[in-house]
């Protein structure tokens, strides 16, 4: 009789155990990350012809590839000549408007 009552002792252990562990988990939860509202295409579209802020007005600012350039005197005012692509070995050229003062930086 002794091993029967300490069987069930065990079991009611466990079970309130797992009943803990499964409250705990619920809390735990997070909840979702508010979604921002949805963009209409044109919107968007015209979130990206538009000059970004701090760019000198009449400045494209996409780099200029076809350029080729060798220097800074060469780019239009307010770019600058860096490297255009991220991989070893790489020396094509291109105007770029600077990124924090800098050649945007490819990896």
């Amino acid at each position: 009789m002794n091993r029967t009552a300490s069987r069930w002792s065990l079991v009611l252990l466990l079970t309130a155990l797992f009943a803990i562990l499964a409250a705990a988990q619920v809390g735990a939860q997070t909840q979702p990350a508010p979604t921002a509202p949805a963009m209409s295409t044109a919107d968007f579209l015209a979130t990206l012809s538009a000059a970004p802020a701090g760019a000198p007005s009449g400045v494209m600012p996409s780099p200029v590839f076809d350029s080729g350039c060798t220097s800074n005197s060469q780019c239009p005012k307010g770019q600058l000549c860096c490297l255009a692509c991220g991989f070893a070995g790489c020396e094509t050229r291109a105007c770029f408007v600077p990124m924090n003062g800098h050649c945007p930086f490819f990896p």
